[in-house]
């Protein structure tokens, strides 16, 4: 047996004359499958697509393109490692590894999409501070990325990309004996798959981990290979992963082993978003990272709202307890109120929140193990902080008349809506001054009966110009001035924000807009807030109930699961006007450019409408023609069916090519089978055992074994190879396995397999 058992020691063998044949060995039996470069060089290359391809999906909508990019640079880098390997001198090829670090590190820029003119040494400067600045956003973004944030989206992408350089540096870099690090490499490549595995939602998840794992066996062993137990390999492989596809639907379960997302988001309040739903007009302070903060499977976008604010204290809107006691749905048409319903189920995902996220009206809100409270005006508090991972249903209630019925609709108003067409007074320059309630009549009566509550100081309009709201009223009077419906008037007032000629829209608007009338007359910029508070202020000093809502615009489409995908650039707010027969409608003054309002095509035209001005009107409600939104992401060519076509179309060919030389070869030497045996069994003699003695120690316990070590060394004095029979081959592989346990006998299978 080779250098382990001397054949020369064994009394038999000398007992021979030296003229003995030799045994018959075929040629190249025991040669590696294929050169190690090339064997490491094939699974490596197929690990860093299939890696590159899933990091890529941590963008939204995922760069397949850049993914083989990346996976370009990976076997440019691996060419450069192996090129300076084999150079003369152990000095020279360390250098040439060196030298061949700086075009890797360029390519590995380009391919993670830095600007050409930030890889020059000129632009490192402003090439670290961004990375270093989007590096400190990463803890509290969501993945998949949807944000604007140019560095965020620059840095996800570098980051597989260096993960595939370093992979390539490490397992190809040139050593005195040996070729690279491969253990190292493999740990960046599994970097590159887990994290997005990990982060995302994905399809098939068995097979990936099944191919992911074949590829992984691959890089670590392919190289070691030999020829003679190429065709057993891969009909372990396969039987193995044919157990792993069985025993995987076992072990998954409904709930994880551990759920990291939780203890994350519980553990981390970066992760976790909350909001301040009452109006404040000094810039737009919500975060803008694109983080997703909700799902919500409906058959019907609508906005989401969360927080109804009903009264104007003088300066901004804000929430009270009050609840108007005519009914928010019609209870005189059941039809529309069944066509206008729907269920939605909603998803928290990195928001917290108090109160449960619904739309227009809800009727009732289903959460497991959790009792809702519901308040007078449509919305339900939750018993308890609601954060990702807490799921719900709720009965919605959202109209949607056209223009027509609108403009039909009555101005019969209940008298228990007069809350919704007042507003509270004080005098701003006076601190702790009295507070005054003007109530505005109804659209249609005389616009001249107000009246004052709460207070005796002058008369209404003394108190508006008091509270410096004259200018705003003023305005109110003048648009309606001609209009013949309260549809007339909401228009009008559209019309007037809308008009880009006057208002534009900032999220750091002049001080001058921290007032709804310094916003309207003065700064004319402004945010959600302040186009949302200027018309509600405007409907109600009309004589139209009317409120604002806060909460998120319906957001993106997932063209997957058909959820619309709320993000925290998303975060809005809106009017309700009331309107008798269909209750409380939405409409939208904020332009359409602005962060919330263009994720979805949420602005529709009203055909045949215009405004003064002669520009179209605009209907606020954004979901008369939405038509399904945008798309969070296109539906994604399944790239890695095909790789996985591939991969398995390779490994038959390799399988088959491999049998057939071994065919032609014939059966491997047994005297090398037995070696390989006794090593992977780890049951190697010491120095000098001859087979003699290995057969003497078998036959103390396990005679067929000792016939299996007797077969062989006869046969080595024959001209015929040695055939041990399967009971004695059976009996050596139980000696093989004696006291190892299941391990051992797994092992001892691998290491002397049935035949």
């Amino acid at each position: 047996m080779s250098a382990a058992i001397p054949a020369h020691r064994d009394p038999a063998v000398v007992a021979r004359p030296v003229s003995a044949p030799a045994p018959r060995v075929r040629a190249g039996a025991g040669t590696p499958v294929l050169p190690v470069a090339v064997a490491r060089l094939l699974p490596f290359l197929a690990l860093v697509a299939w890696g590159s391809l899933h990091w890529m999906q941590l963008l939204e909508p995922a760069e397949t393109g850049r993914g083989w990019l990346v996976a370009l640079v990976g076997l440019v880098a691996a060419g450069l490692m192996l090129a300076a390997g084999r150079l003369p001198t152990t000095k020279a090829r360390t250098l040439g590894a060196i030298a061949a670090l700086v075009p890797i590190a360029a390519l590995m820029l380009l391919a993670g999409r830095v600007a050409d003119e930030l890889v020059l040494p000129t632009g490192w400067g402003e090439l670290a501070g961004g990375i270093s600045r989007a590096l400190s956003d990463l803890p509290g973004i969501r993945v998949p990325y949807r944000g604007l944030d140019d560095w965020v989206r620059t840095v996800i992408p570098l980051g597989g990309s260096a993960l595939v350089a370093l992979a390539a540096v490490l397992a190809f870099w040139p050593r005195r004996s040996k070729l690279g690090f491969p253990g190292l490499a493999l740990l960046a490549l599994m970097t590159l798959y887990v994290v997005p595995v990990v982060a995302l939602v994905m399809e098939h998840e068995f097979l990936r981990g099944a191919l992911f794992t074949l590829l992984m066996v691959a890089f670590l062993r392919l190289e070691k290979l030999r020829r003679t137990d190429a065709l057993m390999a891969g009909v372990l492989a396969l039987v193995t992963t044919l157990v792993a596809f069985a025993a995987a639907p076992v072990l998954n379960r409904d709930q994880p082993w551990f759920d990291y997302e939780t203890w994350a988001a519980e553990t981390s309040t970066s992760k976790s978003t909350t909001f301040s739903w009452e109006h404040s007009y000094d810039g737009l302070h919500w975060p803008r990272d694109g983080r997703e903060l909700l799902r919500v499977a409906a058959q019907k976008p609508a906005y989401w709202k969360a927080e109804n604010l009903d009264i104007f204290d003088g300066e901004k809107w804000v929430r009270s307890r009050m609840g108007s006691t005519t009914p928010d749905v019609p209870d005189d048409d059941p039809r529309l109120v069944k066509r206008s319903t729907q269920k939605i189920k909603v998803s928290i995902r990195n928001l917290r929140t108090d109160r449960f996220i619904t739309a227009g009206y809800a009727f009732d809100v289903d959460i497991p193990r959790l009792d809702d409270l519901p308040t007078l005006d449509g919305l339900y508090v939750a018993p308890r902080t609601l954060r990702r991972g807490d799921a719900y249903t709720a009965e919605v209630y959202t109209p949607r008349p056209t223009e027509n019925q609108r403009r039909r609709a009555s101005t019969d108003y209940d008298e228990s809506l007069q809350e919704y067409t007042a507003i509270v007074t004080a005098d701003p320059t006076v601190t702790g001054s009295p507070r005054n309630f003007i109530r505005f009549p109804f659209f249609g009566e005389d616009p001249d009966d107000l009246f004052t509550r709460e207070g005796t100081f002058g008369n209404p309009m003394g108190l508006l110009e008091q509270a410096g709201l004259k200018r705003t009223y003023d305005l109110a009077r003048e648009l309606a001035n001609g209009a013949d419906t309260p549809e007339d008037y909401v228009q009008r007032v559209l019309a007037y924000l809308g008009d880009t000629t006057r208002f534009t829209y900032s999220e750091t608007p002049p001080p001058e807009a921290h007032t709804l009338e310094g916003f309207l007359f003065d700064a004319r910029q402004g945010y959600c807030q302040q186009y949302s508070g200027a018309m509600a202020l405007l409907l109600r000093m009309a004589g139209i109930p009317a409120r604002v809502a806060t909460g998120f615009s319906t957001g993106a489409t997932d063209t997957k699961t058909g959820e619309y995908v709320v993000r925290d650039f998303d975060a809005h707010s809106w009017v309700e006007a009331y309107y008798p027969g269909y209750g409380w409608l939405t409409f939208d003054p904020t332009p359409a450019a602005s962060p919330a309002r263009s994720q979805p095509a949420d602005a529709a035209s009203v055909s045949g409408s215009s405004s003064p001005t002669g520009a179209p009107l605009t209907l606020a409600d954004p979901l008369e023609d939405r038509g399904g939104g945008v798309a969070v992401a296109e539906e994604a060519r399944p790239w890695w069916h095909y790789a996985l076509l591939v991969l398995a179309g390779l490994a038959v060919v390799a399988l088959a090519a491999v049998a057939v030389r071994r065919w032609r070869a014939g059966a491997p030497p047994a005297l090398s089978e037995l070696e390989r045996a006794l090593k992977r069994t780890r049951r190697v003699p010491a120095t000098g055992t001859t087979l003699h003695a290995l057969e003497l120690r078998f036959g103390q316990r396990t005679p067929e074994a000792a016939g299996y070590i007797r077969a062989l060394r006869e046969s080595r004095y024959r001209d015929e190879p040695a055939r041990p029979t399967r009971a004695q081959r059976r009996g050596l592989r139980s000696e093989l396995a004696r006291g190892g346990g299941v391990l051992g006998r797994l092992r001892a299978w691998w290491a002397l397999p049935p035949r």
